[in-house]
Parts: C-alpha cells; sequence; structure tokens
C-alpha cells in the first residue's frame, strides 16, 4: 500500500504543475463570475441563476479534469519508458494503475472543493440560503468524475489519449441521455435502433443518477436512499472498470 501511496502523491504533484490545470480553473472561475453578472438581469432569479451557473462550472472543471488529464496519465509514462522504472520495483502493475487513478481522484477532490468554496462565498454574499443539499450536489459531482476518470484510465489502457477522450466524452454524453432511452425504445419502429437501445443501456453508465444540482436550486428534497444507491452505482462501475483496466494492463508488453 506504501507503494500504491507513493505514486498516488507523485501523480498528485505532477497534475497540480500542469497548466492545463490552471487553465480549467480560470474557465470555472469565469463561468461562476458570470453567474453573479447574468443574475443581476433578473432580481427574481438571481439566486437560481448564480447556483446554477455556478454547480454547472464545477461539473465541467471536474468532468474536464478526469477526461482530459486522465487520458494521457498512463501514456506518458509508456512514451517516457518511465514505467519500465516503476514496474521494476516491487510493485504491481494494479498497483500502478490504483495509485494513478488514487491520485488524479485527490487532484479532482481539491478542485471541487476550491470552486465549491468560491461558490459558498458567491451565496453568502447575495444572501441566499445554504441548507445540506448544496453538499449532497457537489457529492454526486465527485461520483460522476470518478466514473469518468474510470472510464478514461480504462481507454487509456489500450487507446491513444485523443482516442480516449473522444470516447470519454461519449460517455458523457451519452450517460446524460441514457435516462430518456427507454422512451425512445418504446416509440421507434426501428428493430435494430431498439436492440441498439438494449445495449447501449446496459453498457453506459447512467449519469443523471448524480445529478442533483437543481436540489439546492429549486429546494428538492433528496432522499438518503437515493444517496446510498447512487454511491454503490459508482462504486460497482468504478470496480468494474478497474478490473477490466488491470486485466488488459497485465497483459501489455511496454519494451
Amino acid at each position: 500500500m506504501k507503494s500504491v501511496w507513493v505514486i498516488a502523491k507523485n501523480t498528485f504533484r505532477e497534475v497540480i504543475r500542469d497548466r492545463i490545470l490552471y487553465g480549467i480553473l480560470v474557465f470555472a472561475l469565469l463561468l461562476i463570475g458570470l453567474s453573479l453578472v447574468l443574475g443581476q438581469l433578473s432580481f427574481d432569479e438571481q439566486a437560481r441563476i448564480s447556483i446554477n451557473f455556478g454547480f454547472a462550472g464545477i461539473q465541467i472543471s471536474a468532468a474536464i479534469v478526469s477526461i482530459f488529464i486522465g487520458s494521457s496519465l498512463v501514456s506518458k509514462e509508456i512514451e517516457k519508458q518511465t514505467i519500465l522504472t516503476l514496474l521494476a520495483r516491487p510493485i504491481t502493475r494494479s498497483q500502478f494503475i490504483f495509485g494513478k487513478f488514487l491520485g488524479l481522484s485527490l487532484v479532482v477532490l481539491v478542485v471541487t472543493m476550491g470552486l465549491a468554496a468560491v461558490l459558498l462565498l458567491l451565496t453568502l454574499f447575495l444572501k441566499i440560503s445554504i441548507t445540506e443539499t448544496f453538499f449532497i450536489a457537489l457529492f454526486g459531482i465527485l461520483l460522476e468524475a470518478m466514473v469518468l476518470l474510470s472510464f478514461a484510465l480504462f481507454f487509456g489502457s489500450f487507446a491513444r489519449p485523443i482516442m480516449t477522450v473522444m470516447f470519454t466524452v461519449s460517455i458523457l454524453i451519452i450517460g446524460h441521455w441514457v435516462d430518456s432511452l427507454p422512451y425512445f425504445i418504446s416509440k421507434s419502429p426501428s428493430g435494430a435502433f431498439k436492440i441498439l437501445g438494449q445495449v447501449i443501456l446496459k453498457v453506459v453508465p447512467n449519469l443523471e443518477m448524480f445529478n442533483w444540482r437543481t436540489a439546492p436550486i429549486y429546494g428538492d428534497l433528496v432522499e438518503s436512499s437515493e444517496i446510498l444507491r447512487a454511491s454503490a452505482y459508482s462504486s460497482a462501475w468504478v470496480l468494474l472498470l478497474f478490473v477490466l483496466t488491470s486485466i488488459i494492463f497485465r497483459r501489455r508488453d511496454f519494451v
């Protein structure tokens, strides 16, 4: 476990120094700032606009970090041949993958909490009441980011970074649409579409299970059973993808 933690710490330090991370943070802060400007256009809707844009900025940032940085985590080590040095030590390939996942997960957590603090200060400035649903919405963003990161590492274990990004972005887009897919399947006269739809339902995670962004806006109640179900769902996908990634990674030849 010590080796895993060493890899995680090195990954965390490497990503924190990456310039792309600061670009993502600037984008998110601008989006949160834009929410304040747009909120001035409608005083009655200021709270909703500000919180909605704020959470959108946090969610997009967490997704970008997970996908774009996660897609190149393993490939960088392979291209630089530093992976040969690492694997020459008493560490398994599964431990290497887990260390990378843990390191980037810490980055996602720090980015999410930092942006959440900015949004929290904004809500206090606007005198918007904060409830527990604010933190539940943040937890949902983290659950989604962990699934996306797992997919990025999975695709990255056998595909080039650009293809990994394309595959994982597709998972992100379809994952938020898959919740409505059963309706379209029932209405479609095409047998091929129905078969394809059933396949998608089985191989693509339903990311809408983690979408609680509207709860703080409209005061919706999120049941504890729903949170536990979403947590178990996210954990199951992360575990499944970790196992598949480890199997593929063990069979790769880096020489």
